[in-house]
């Protein structure tokens, strides 16, 4: 219920941004604001396969902004040595990076997102029990701040991670 009511506000105020405040506006957008509201919830129910909901620890927000931030300080810092440096040392690869602790559905979806503001990796194909990540360069750092953006997430969702496994694995794809 608070999805709808909080999606009915900040889609009304987006039509009124996008037609200059204009009050007779409304008589079109009652039609089309539901109907944003109704396909948002549609698409949201399809993309998590399992109608799992995931909550957010509040408490936990700030340390993820703060990583999220510092990952996206360092991609960026390493991107403009690579530019500017005559060597930029590449050695672009696709990885498998196995999956440990994340389950479908939001949680995912973030890591996907975040892995992409790593140093030097975009995520690419998500797979189901792993993810398809494309690296300027295999290195055990970039692939421990892979494994630290898991354990980011999972402690911003709330997610145990007490399963054995402590190292991240890959498999390189040929």
């Amino acid at each position: 219920m608070l999805f709808y009511f909080l999606s009915s506000l900040l889609l009304t105020g987006f039509w009124f941004l996008l037609t200059d405040g204009e009050l007779t506006s409304l008589l079109v957008g009652v039609v089309f604001i539901p109907m944003s509201i109704f396909v948002s919830a549609k698409l949201s129910e399809k993309t998590d396969s399992a109608n799992r909901t995931f909550y957010i620890n509040i408490a936990k927000v700030p340390k993820f902004i703060w990583f999220f931030i510092y990952q996206s300080i360092k991609g960026g810092t390493d991107t403009a040595v690579r530019v500017f440096s005559v060597d930029m040392k590449l050695q672009p690869e696709f990885i498998h990076y196995s999956i440990k602790h994340l389950p479908g559905g939001s949680p995912m979806n973030l890591f996907m997102n975040v892995v992409s503001l790593l140093p030097g990796s975009v995520s690419v194909i998500r797979e189901p029990t792993s993810v398809l990540v494309h690296v300027l360069t295999v290195t055990s750092s970039s692939l421990e701040d892979i494994y630290q953006c898991e354990l980011a997430i999972c402690e911003l969702y709330r997610l145990d991670i007490s399963s054995p496994s402590d190292n991240p694995s890959i498999k390189r794809v040929s």
